[in-house]
């Protein structure tokens, strides 16, 4: 009978220090990424190989106006990612006529605006 109240008593004992030792690691998740490279590239590389975790970070991170900023930075910085993003504006009317819009918001850009339809005008009465 002790032998039994001892084993329960080792087997309690092991699960509280097992719950200590977890409640402890997750308790800094945010110190440990930034802190352990291994952990963080375990992270990032689960994220991004989930294509469910890869859009909700995603969403988070243009949640956030200053996270927004820096992914938006990231995408145009690098070639193929802003070619898509500006093919992707290409064939979609409203962005089309957003990215006009915001052309337009000064005088500089009207003008620039005014060359290349200008231009584009006498090409296409040019062609005919």
């Amino acid at each position: 009978m002790q032998g039994g109240i001892r084993s329960a008593c080792k087997a309690g004992w092991i699960a509280g220090c097992a719950l200590v030792l977890l409640a402890g690691c997750s308790g800094d998740i945010t110190g440990e990424l930034s802190r352990n490279v291994q952990v963080r590239d375990r992270v990032m590389s689960a994220i991004a190989a989930d294509s469910a975790l890869a859009g909700e970070m995603a969403r988070r991170l243009v949640g956030n106006d200053h996270h927004r900023i820096s992914v938006i930075e990231t995408m145009l910085a690098d070639d193929r990612s802003a070619q898509y993003v500006l093919t992707r504006i290409g064939h979609n009317p409203d962005a089309v006529d957003y990215v006009i819009q915001a052309a337009a918001a000064d005088s500089a850009g009207r003008a620039h605006l005014a060359a290349k339809f200008k231009n584009m005008t006498a090409a296409k009465h040019g062609a005919k």
